[in-house]
């Protein structure tokens, strides 16, 4: 009588033998429980890690499901072949192992289709491995994988693997499976084929026993490591001492850089192996290390380089950041010119890198101390009277020399269209900013004196400095303005320079002065100005009562209709105008020093009258006149010579 396998019970199975054992129709087979099922589980993991622990589960479970389609073949008159198959599933619930329910069954034994899928409810494997683990990131049934895998490669005629794709021992509801042959499933399946590769247990044991014996040594010596590196940065050596420490322990060069890929430490040879020179100088690195550092260089420096020209000098390097608090500060890397960079190197990297960011970070934390105590003495130098002042005492018992000139810089940071997003944002740009400065001027051999607020810098530059670039101050303003364009982006700066201070007593008014040229240059709405204090002339006494929107209104209303009539039609009228009253109204002084006819300056004249009703006979309106004309002048929106008296 033919048999189905949904008919199948433990009954048709069973046959028992009291003196022999036997169980199963004569084929000697145990019944174990879940909880010894689970206690094995638990061991595996333990001694092998859980992946390899998954490979022996699988193979087992294959070769399970292999033995008992051979022993279902001839205990049954099956219906056709495909029940034969489908008896696996029946098996799972039978044995207790899972109850399973297909919702695809794509089986074609003649065409070598095999396509199913299905769900698996109360998996005794997940339910074990809760029981001792956590939800793992995976699903976990690797033993009822290996069955179905087996059981239906078997009787199917092909290779069939079956993958589980939602799993009760990762957090979801019920487990889900997927078989397919292999042709079916294709690349997708590539990975899962090595975990069915033949292997001894003993020699995973064996294995097992080396990696815990290799990791011992490898904290062994990772615990002298850090006591050496504890000792370094408690006798605050620095990052020279760290590096040496490591490239000793490792029998290796060791190579430390900032953010901008410059180096900062090293230890052995480690000339030409910086990040950029590698880059520049087409060092040799596989396609692997070149586009890594590609990526690197395309996110701190927004450069791009050619990765495709061969590199001529071989070595092995492994490179990780040095990062505090979520930002990168710099790169530690080992560097081996023979021999492989493994575990060990990896392991001590990441250990050093973390000695380097609390080193860097006592470092940052040191100087931004020093930076802010003198960042405040320099404010009370501004700001209050200076005279046996505590700050300028102070300043000098720090070895800065307050007697030499200098200048009053203040920088404004703006941010017209509001791109960027938060406070913190316009704070990182403006401690770019200080740090370029006083990059700037270290390689200058110069001290400056900075501060700062939200929205300003303040810095105090003395004139040597500036002589050194063999430039006029305000040149070199523009030219630093210029190379902080690309560091401040979006924002965009303002600068405000002083009169060069010959003596300490002049820095209040000075700082005054300069506050004053920042507002001139916010005035004129053009990007990244300098205005120099002397450039506003006597208009500094009127900005002291008016603000200089204020004064450009005032401008306006005497020379409006003059100045939108020069530009619209390109005439000279307030050149004019400006020339006349600067010539004391004298008609033929004006006439020879603008080229213009006695009768072309009578006409100009008149003109001027007519379109602003300006009436310079009188002295009142001469003085407002000339007023106006230097707000102008000062505010950027005009431009002629003065005329040298």
């Amino acid at each position: 009588m033919t048999k189905k396998a949904s008919d199948i019970t433990l009954n048709d199975m069973l046959e028992l033998h009291d003196k022999d054992g036997d169980f199963l129709r004569l084929h000697r087979m145990i019944i174990s429980s879940a909880e010894a099922w689970g206690a094995l589980i638990r061991d595996l993991i333990m001694a092998l890690g859980i992946e390899r622990a998954k490979r022996f589960l699988l193979r087992y479970g294959w070769h399970c499901g292999v033995h008992e389609a051979r022993i279902f073949k001839n205990m049954f008159q099956w219906e056709d072949d495909k029940e034969w198959v489908l008896a696996g599933s029946k098996m799972h619930d039978i044995s207790g192992r899972v109850s399973s329910v297909p919702i695809k069954l794509n089986i074609q034994i003649k065409k070598g289709i095999f396509d199913v899928e299905g769900y698996w409810f109360n998996s005794y494997e997940a339910t074990q491995y809760l029981k001792y683990f956590s939800h793992h990131h995976e699903p976990v049934c690797y033993f009822l994988v290996g069955y179905a895998g087996g059981y239906c490669s078997e009787s199917f005629g092909k290779r069939i693997i079956f993958k589980e794709v939602a799993c009760a021992g990762k957090g979801d509801e019920h487990c889900r499976f997927v078989g397919k042959t292999v042709e079916l499933w294709g690349d997708e399946i590539a990975d899962e084929l090595v975990d069915y590769e033949q292997e001894d247990i003993g020699d995973e044991l064996d294995r097992a026993y080396k990696r815990i014996e290799k990791q011992r040594e490898v904290l062994k010596r990772a615990g002298t490591l850090s006591q050496s590196l504890t000792q370094i940065v408690l006798q605050g050596k620095g990052l020279d001492a760290i590096a040496e420490i490591l490239g000793t322990t490792l029998n290796c060069s060791v190579l430390l850089e900032n953010q901008h890929f410059e180096t900062i430490a090293g230890f052995g040879d480690v000339t030409g192996y910086s990040l950029k020179s590698l880059m520049e100088n087409k060092k040799a690195l596989s396609d692997s290390q070149l586009g890594s550092i590609n990526r690197m260089f395309q996110e701190h420096c927004a450069t791009e380089f050619d990765l495709h020209e061969p590199f001529p000098f071989p070595h092995k390097r492994l490179t990780i950041p040095i990062v505090i608090r979520n930002q990168t500060y710099g790169f530690i890397s080992v560097i081996k010119n023979e021999g492989e960079v493994g575990e060990l190197e990896a392991a001590f990297l990441e250990q050093t890198a973390n000695i380097c960011a609390f080193q860097m970070l006592n470092e940052k934390t040191a100087i931004e101390t020093e930076q802010r105590m003198m960042g405040e003495l320099l404010d009370q130098l501004l700001t209050q009277p200076v005279e046996n002042s505590y700050a300028a005492k102070k300043l000098s018992y720090l070895g800065y020399n307050l007697r030499q000139p200098h200048y009053v810089f203040i920088f404004r940071l703006e941010d017209p269209c509001m791109q960027l997003e938060n406070e913190h944002a316009i704070t990182a740009k403006r401690d770019d900013i200080i740090n370029y400065l006083l990059k700037d001027a270290s390689i200058l051999d110069e001290k400056i004196l900075l501060s700062s607020r939200l929205d300003r810098i303040h810095a105090l530059v003395p004139e040597s400095l500036i002589k050194k670039q063999y430039m006029p101050v305000k040149k070199y303003g523009e030219g630093l303005l210029k190379r902080l364009g690309n560091i401040v982006q979006p924002l965009k700066i303002v600068l405000g320079i002083s009169d060069c201070c010959k003596d300490i007593t002049q820095l209040n008014d000075s700082f005054n002065d300069s506050l004053k040229a920042i507002e001139i240059a916010k005035i004129k709405r053009q990007d990244n100005q300098v205005v120099l204090s002397s450039e506003l002339g006597h208009l500094a006494i009127l900005l002291d009562a008016k603000r200089p929107d204020e004064l450009e209104r005032y401008a306006s209303k005497l020379l409006g209709q003059l100045y939108e009539y020069d530009q619209q039609y390109s005439s000279e009228f307030l050149q004019t105008l400006y020339n006349y009253l600067n010539n004391e109204c004298n008609l033929y002084k004006t006439a020879r020093f603008m080229n213009v006819s006695i009768s072309g300056m009578r006409y100009r004249l008149g003109r001027i009258q007519e379109l602003s009703g300006i009436d310079v006979s009188q002295s009142t309106t001469r003085f407002e006149i000339q007023m106006a004309l230097e707000i102008y002048l000062v505010l950027g929106k005009i431009q002629f010579h003065k005329i040298s008296k």
